[in-house]
């Protein structure tokens, strides 16, 4: 990754808020940094803080963060901020050096959208470095109406035999050349194009 430190660390970022994602979004950075030398950061955002009640503010945002956290292995550093979240979670990224931000994603009504904003969008828009966006793996929810779910029989078929076949008998004719095997042609010269084999045997 071009971001990456030049120096022998490697610095994970997440970013942790109260939602239901945050558990996944901890667990998916512990997972990114759990190789030698890698260190774990974890940052929560007070988005208004109120002079008042900033002392409360400050609790409430450690125990969301010790909620996220309690289940890993390790404790990773804690960061606390105070202002936008979008722009504190990049803030504290540029400060530690990040090599990436780990963030998570809520499902939200257009209304939602419209009140709330997004951070994920100015996160992974501004950042820099790579932003590793968790969210719930869901192929049956037809989220993308384009998209059909996947077959049934083809995902028994992938998982018994450990990804060696992928296709059930319906769908293998479907993809019975999703693996070519190209030649370059006598004479191949600029502007020629690949000519596709018979797949090997």
């Amino acid at each position: 990754m071009e971001c990456m430190s030049t120096q022998n660390r490697t610095v994970i970022l997440a970013a942790i808020d109260a939602s239901p994602a945050a558990e996944r979004v901890a667990a998916a950075a512990a997972q990114l940094a759990s190789l030698p030398g890698a260190e774990l950061h974890v940052v929560n955002v007070i988005e208004t803080p109120v002079a008042n009640h900033l002392t409360a503010q400050l609790e409430d945002a450690r125990l969301v963060v010790s909620r996220a956290i309690a289940a890993l292995s390790s404790a990773p550093t804690i960061h606390i901020a105070a202002g936008d979240p979008a722009t504190q979670i990049l803030q504290v990224a540029a400060n530690i050096h990040a090599d990436m931000i780990v963030i998570g994603t809520r499902e939200l009504s257009r209304l939602e959208r419209l009140l709330l904003g997004s951070v994920v969008e100015p996160v992974t828009r501004r950042a820099q470095c790579p932003v590793y966006v968790v969210r719930p793996k869901d192929y049956h929810t037809r989220a993308v109406p384009e998209v059909e779910p996947p077959c049934a029989e083809c995902l028994a078929i992938q998982r018994s035999s450990g990804g060696a076949e992928l296709w059930c008998a319906q769908h293998r004719q479907r993809h019975v050349k999703a693996n070519l095997h190209y030649e370059l042609p006598e004479g191949f010269g600029g502007g020629s194009a690949l000519i596709p084999s018979e797949p090997p045997h």
